[in-house]
């Protein structure tokens, strides 16, 4: 209630918002003279010797999730409990910010690229910064992030849903009718109960599509629907939902949907990489040791119930005709080109060159060559310094060679009579021939090479990178 002392200390001074779990009120502390956020969890209410157990293991990991010192996570500056007996529920006191939740500006409809990109890389600073200590979030969604005026993300409620779960053990993360997290931003293996840090970035994954195309990758009535979508449905192709997205939005957000966790970026610090390089924005300096310079004037928006669903009957949008046709078209060409030069020209060079080979004795230049071709076939995004540096020095061999080769037969050929020996001599003829293949070899190493490079580059060293990268 407003005027309510909690914890001899915070005195409650306005209701800023109710959420599944409890109620966000603007506080006083009486102690320090500031005003700070204080979160009510009032689902942990009662429960007689089950609640208490309930209760103490909240706290418990509230602790944990207390010690995270983040410019992007929302500093918890206290934690207790209110009242007495069963009616005792446990609260939290947290920073107030200023600022507009994501809730209150995906409203208002998509958001400039430019934005989503600088707002997920903050949250993935957040996300690396409490993976490393092995917290997770379970439960991104726009009501838990903010957006204070000047621009700076703030990460609500790390760990709170699986703390406040009343049933939740180290085995067992849910109980019927209590789901851990949001399920319109649930990754599958969330879903059956087995939560992991690439979890966290499937949940952005789809908060990133809302901000990008104003929708959300699944529509569904009701939780079940959300879940089966999430488990079994593939999602749709950004840029066949708002024709403006670019290719390199479209393979990071379905590389961060994909089923199998495996298949994601590796961690929270690659894929932060890989939104500031779409961005172009550089890498952020590391945050102060004072926190003093960040701002002062600080406060929450409303927190809207755990599920928020569309209405049943609501008429979900669909891709336009043009768009996904154009965008499978670009796939197939993409993907043609990739197979042509990974594996159709380096065999067609190598039985090529392997022909030539038995007309003249090459045999050093042949197992070059043939190394070269070998590095272009299996080179991948994954690929090491080692791997790289390898091929280009084979590639390097293969050019020097062909440099002396040429002089070398230059000199032998006679004032203006060269041409008809390249022509109609055939000696001459398969040097030709030899000359283009290495030319060839060396250029198709170097297009491959650069291709997985910039994959790479762009995925954060993602194991999906080439898959999801035409």
């Amino acid at each position: 209630m407003r005027d309510e002392l909690l914890g001899g200390r915070y005195r409650l001074v306005r209701q800023l918002g109710e959420g599944g779990m409890g109620h966000v009120w603007e506080a006083h502390d009486e102690t320090l003279g500031r005003p700070v956020a204080v979160k009510v969890i009032s689902l942990l209410a009662g429960g007689g010797g089950r609640g208490n157990e309930a209760r103490a293991r909240f706290l418990r990991e509230a602790r944990i999730t207390a010690q995270l010192q983040h410019p992007n996570i929302v500093t918890i500056h206290d934690l207790g409990e209110t009242g007495a007996g069963d009616d005792k529920a446990p609260f939290l006191v947290m920073e107030l910010i200023r600022g507009e939740g994501l809730d209150t500006v995906l409203r208002r409809g998509a958001v400039p690229l430019p934005d989503a990109s600088r707002w997920g890389a903050q949250i993935c600073d957040a996300l690396a910064a409490a993976h490393d200590v092995r917290v997770m979030h379970r439960d991104i969604k726009p009501s838990n992030i903010l957006i204070t005026a000047s621009g700076l993300v703030k990460v609500l409620d790390f760990g709170i849903a699986r703390a406040a779960d009343p049933y939740a053990t180290v085995d067992r993360l849910t109980r019927t009718g209590f789901i851990v997290g949001t399920p319109a931003y649930m990754a599958p293996e969330q879903a059956r109960g087995f939560p992991e840090p690439r979890s966290d970035l499937y949940g952005l994954g789809c908060l990133l599509f809302e901000l990008t195309t104003g929708r959300l990758p699944f529509r569904a009535p009701d939780t079940v629907g959300y879940l089966s979508a999430h488990l079994t449905q593939e999602p749709p192709a950004p840029s066949a939902v708002a024709t403006d997205i670019p290719p390199a939005w479209d393979g990071l957000l379905l590389t961060l949907l994909q089923k199998d966790p495996n298949q994601r970026y590796p961690d929270a610090a690659g894929l932060s990489r890989a939104l500031r390089q779409l961005d172009h924005a550089p890498e952020p300096a590391p945050p102060a040791a004072d926190r003093t310079h960040l701002p002062t004037a600080p406060a929450t928006t409303p927190l809207p119930p755990v599920v928020s669903t569309p209405g049943a009957n609501e008429v979900l949008p669909q891709p336009g005709a043009a768009s996904a046709n154009s965008l499978t078209r670009r796939r197939v060409w993409h993907g043609g080109v990739d197979i042509a030069t990974r594996f159709v020209l380096p065999a067609i060079l190598f039985l090529l060159y392997n022909w030539l080979s038995i007309m003249e004795t090459r045999l050093g230049v042949y197992v070059v060559m043939t190394l070269t071709l070998v590095l272009t076939v299996v080179l991948t995004s994954r690929s090491k310094r080692l791997t790289r540096g390898t091929g280009y020095a084979a590639s390097a061999v293969i050019a020097v060679g062909l440099v002396v080769d040429v002089i070398k037969k230059q000199g032998s050929w006679n004032g203006n009579r060269w041409l008809d020996g390249v022509l109609y001599d055939r000696p001459y003829t398969l040097q030709l021939l030899y000359h283009a293949v290495s030319v060839l070899t060396v250029a198709t190493y170097c297009y491959r090479e650069t291709k997985t490079r910039r994959a790479q580059s762009e995925h954060g060293t993602s194991d999906s990178a080439e898959a999801s990268t035409p």
